[in-house]
């Protein structure tokens, strides 16, 4: 992303250096960096009337400057920056200072102080230095969590979508250990052509990772969170003794003399959680009960870094890293209506080989290079090896589904950039190519699946007999009568796949960018870009995409500014499909239902059972996922460097991939009779009798827009703030549809959607060297799907929709949004109707260094203290509710975040 003389600010309270003491002022110690993260030696370095060349590795060190003093950089083929030091008399404040490339005469030009156009920022974007990410949990779990928070003031909404990328590198990877990682970017403005496609839901977060120092230093931390701190779980009913510990060391320093430097990192943590069980399950008479049962989850995670950095030349840099993430976790899918035994546990590595080559060609001509490997794998161990049983709404049990998982997968990345400054052109251009290469041992289904849906039943007499009459029975009634080998006791269907699980294949992703940024005059900038797309499974060639965009300050002292964007991008096409594809389209396994089989011998033929054979397949038109997106943002500044920003963003994403079944039996509509999958499958089909295919095709869509608006302060001594607040309307219709035939009510808000939202993120420095942060966000409710928990029309998902109902009965039932009735095919209930309730995160963090005293005044130490607490109030987060009708869990919170967590935490810095 082409970047006009940004500056990311930031100190490293983690490290305390040898010094001579500074009584009247500030120590500066920093680094000057591209805005890659390379190194840049040679720069100068200057503040009132000190001044400084950085050394080889870009290092530099002030020794005695005013507090408030400015600190300024410029470097041959480079624009000028400036940061601002901060901190108490006599302290150490540690600055990176990031240069763009520019033009040499200019950059000798360039005020400092003088406002400038920026289109790297909009109302949702958000830069984190040292400071705000010491306040950061320290946890990786925790980390993501609230990084992902944060990314959702961008429009989208926390999830697991959010993308994170590491140094410039395009594919995502796992969260490097937090004392690694110099500076945060979330949700950057990302028209700019060297991005594929905007995260609309989930955002994106850029991390920046710090370099070796130019002397040894390190520090050791531990922190605990002990159980008889922690609220429990606020949905169990017995005590949940989470606790967790965490402990790891980090060591910088110099090889050799003065030309390469290393960093390295290492922490492990062991965590106790609980699941909660909220299911209904059947006693020894086989009548159902509720459940509530306590799980332990543990985990234990390794994760660790080293990265060496060598200065080959003055204009030639080199940077190589490796990072192992490991994670083992116990009972792993529990929690909910899935009891313990259809849990598992879970493997999940990854391992990242990270080059980085920086050449400044020219004063004005830099050339950067990334080539990166990554091993990742999962493997799963299920709790059991039973088929699986699913009684919709009320319980999942026997063995997981996914059984003895284990994925393979490898990446390599190499990235080509040019950075051109010419004039008034600042211009990058590259080539980006991802590959993924995957290797899976995919044994879905090889257990068998039984699942009770409810539906028509026979009615019983007092003996238990048939009396020829039918009626509606719920899920459980049917399970009920299996357990007591009564009629209408058989499953609703039996799913068993055989075959090879090994599925093997690869895809490649390769884009081709040039974008330049004209500033016309100081006050007007203009941004033009091209992008070209190529993806090789399934082929994709022709996908060019344009951006373009504009920037204008009306007045002269540029505190109003506008920004205009606009630009195509494209999706890749997901894993997991191609996934689906290789193991059901090419006959390397076979995957049969059947309908109404015997409970004690599924696979054994008996009177009203129906075998139907499962194929996947793509259409031939299935290509990546084009969108169109604007943007319109206006900010403005006012005294004391208060900064207002609003942006108002559209999105429209066209041939959406879904998975529809192209031979599903041809069943009308109705409402009023119980649904009877057995009579629909007597329904014609449209192309070969007993076989369900499956094929993904590009016809759904995705639109919408949302407005964000953000007041922010990052200038005072005593305070750094962002307050964000912003609304979304979206509409997208579903992957797989309740019905092939029919399109009504599928068009709905996305699943992930919270319509609007809070956040507020503060730190404040307190006397005596106190700071203490915070983060706050409230979310209303997202949406859930409300179903029947069967088949009617028997296209082989249990994804049916009920029907509203005008009158009370026999399959009727009252909710929220009217009565509701499952004895319905097609329902006309609308997709994502239901809602959940709202979440509000509140986290606070407190913390103090002190200075330790050496054999030596001139060598201190820090001991830093902290204490941190996570649902500060200890509310109810729900995350899951009970989504089938019949059910008596329906719209009842089934899953929770965790409970009120208090962590305290030490460090020693040397």
């Amino acid at each position: 992303m082409p970047r006009y003389w940004v500056i990311l600010l930031f100190t490293t309270p983690h490290f305390s250096q040898a010094q001579e003491p500074c009584r009247d002022g500030v120590r500066v110690e920093g680094v000057v960096t591209d805005l890659s993260g390379a190194l840049i030696p040679g720069a100068n370095v200057r503040a009132n009337a000190a001044s400084v060349t950085s050394g080889p590795t870009g290092q530099f060190v002030l020794t005695c400057v005013p507090v408030g003093s400015t600190v300024e950089a410029v470097a041959t083929g480079f624009g000028t920056a400036s940061a601002r030091v901060d901190g108490s008399l006599g302290s150490t404040a540690h600055l990176s200072i990031r240069l763009s490339v520019g033009d040499v005469q200019s950059s000798v030009q360039v005020d400092a102080d003088a406002p400038t156009l920026d289109d790297t920022n909009g109302a949702g974007t958000l830069v984190l230095g040292a400071k705000e990410i010491e306040q950061l949990p320290d946890d990786p779990d925790d980390l993501v969590a609230q990084l992902q928070s944060m990314a959702a003031n961008g429009g989208g909404n926390p999830a697991t979508s959010t993308l994170i990328a590491v140094d410039g590198f395009q594919n995502g990877s796992a969260l490097p250990p937090k004392s690694a990682i110099a500076s945060i970017r979330i949700n950057p403005d990302v028209f700019a052509a060297e991005y594929e496609s905007p995260q609309i839901h989930g955002g994106r977060v850029e991390i920046t990772t710090k370099p070796g120092a130019d002397a040894f230093h390190g520090a050791f931390f531990y922190t605990n969170s002990n159980p008889i701190f922690n609220a429990k779980d606020p949905l169990s009913v017995s005590s949940t003794p989470a606790g967790k510990h965490r402990y790891g060391f980090e060591l910088t320093g110099p090889i050799g003399r003065g030309k390469t430097d290393f960093s390295a990192a290492l922490e492990k943590r062991d965590i106790d959680e609980f699941a909660i069980v909220n299911a209904i399950t059947f006693d020894g008479s086989f009548n159902p009960v509720p459940l509530n049962q306590t799980v332990p989850t543990p985990q234990r995670l390794w994760i660790g870094s080293v990265r060496g950095d060598w200065q080959a030349t003055p204009k030639d840099t080199v940077s190589l890293s490796y990072s192992a993430n490991v994670n083992s976790r116990g009972n792993q899918g529990v929690g909910g209506l899935t009891l313990a035994e259809a849990g598992y546990s879970s493997l999940v590595n990854e391992y990242d080989l990270r080059f980085h080559n920086t050449q400044t060609v020219s004063g004005n001509l830099l050339h950067e290079t990334r080539i990166g490997y990554t091993w990742k794998r999962m493997a799963y161990t299920p709790n059991s090896t039973a088929p699986s049983l699913q009684v919709s709404g009320d319980f999942t049990g026997g063995g997981a589904v996914t059984q003895g998982l284990n994925t393979r997968e490898r990446d390599l990345e190499i990235d080509d950039d040019l950075l051109l400054a010419r004039g008034a052109h600042s211009i990058k251009m590259g080539l980006q190519s991802l590959g993924v290469f995957e290797h899976n041992y995919t044994p879905n289904a090889f257990n068998g699946a039984y699942t009770f849906g409810g539906g028509s039943g026979p009615v019983l007499d007092a003996n238990n007999n048939p009396t020829g009459a039918t009626t509606t029975i719920t899920a459980a009634q049917q399970y009920q009568r299996a357990l007591l080998s009564l009629p209408g006791g058989n499953p609703t269907t039996y799913l068993i796949t055989t075959g090879n699980p090994l599925v093997s294949f690869a895809q490649w992703n390769i884009g081709l960018f040039i974008q330049d940024a004209i500033k016309l005059n100081p006050r007007l900038m203009l941004d033009g870009g091209l992008r070209y797309q190529l993806q090789t499974n399934p082929a994709t060639y022709g996908n060019m995409q344009a951006r373009l965009g504009l920037s204008f300050s009306p007045d002269k002292k540029q505190s109003w500014v506008i920004h205009l964007r606009a630009g195509l991008f494209s999706s890749s096409t997901s894993l997991a499909l191609l996934t689906d594809i290789d193991r059901l389209g090419t006959g390397r396994q076979q995957q049969r239902l059947i309908y109404s089989p015997d409970y004690a011998s599924p696979l054994t033929a008996v009177a009203g059972s129906v075998a139907i054979s499962t194929v996947y397949s793509a259409s031939p038109q299935l290509r990546s996922t084009p969108g169109f997106r604007t943007r319109a943002g206006i900010e403005h500044e006012f005294a004391h460097h208060w900064r207002w920003s609003s942006d108002f963003n559209s999105v429209s994403e066209w041939q959406l991939t879904r998975k529809i079944n192209i031979n599903a039996p041809q069943v009308e509509s109705s409402v009023g009779v119980p649904a009877d999958p057995i009579s629909a499958l007597s329904a014609p089909r449209p192309i070969t009798p007993s076989v369900n295919i499956f094929q993904y095709q590009n016809n759904g869509h995705y639109r919408g827009w949302w407005f964000a608006s953000s007041l922010d302060q990052h200038d005072l001594k005593w305070l750094n703030s962002k307050i964000t607040y912003w609304y979304v309307s979206f509409q997208q219709n579903p992957e797989t549809p309740q019905s092939t035939y029919s399109t009504s009510g599928d068009s709905a808000r996305p699943d992930w959607m919270a319509r609007d939202g809070l956040s507020i993120n503060e730190v404040l420095t307190l006397p005596r060297g106190i700071i203490l942060s915070s983060y706050f966000d409230w979310l209303p409710g997202i949406p859930f799907n409300i179903t029947t928990g069967t088949d009617g029309n028997g296209d082989g998902t249990f994804n049916d929709r009920p029907s509203f109902a005008t009158a009370p009965g026999t399959g009727i039932y009252s909710t929220r949004w009217g009565l509701m009735t499952t004895n319905t095919v097609n329902g006309n209930v609308p997709y994502n109707l239901g809602r959940m309730p709202s979440i509000t995160h509140f986290s606070a963090n407190l913390s103090k260094a002190f200075r330790l005293q050496s054999a030596k005044r001139e060598n201190p130490r820090l001991l830093t203290l902290n204490l941190r607490a996570g649902n500060v109030l200890n509310r109810t987060r729900v995350t899951a509710v009970g989504t089938v009708v019949s059910s008596p869990n329906f719209s009842q919170p089934l899953t929770a975040e965790d409970g009120r967590r208090l962590e305290l935490g030490a460090r020693f810095s040397f």
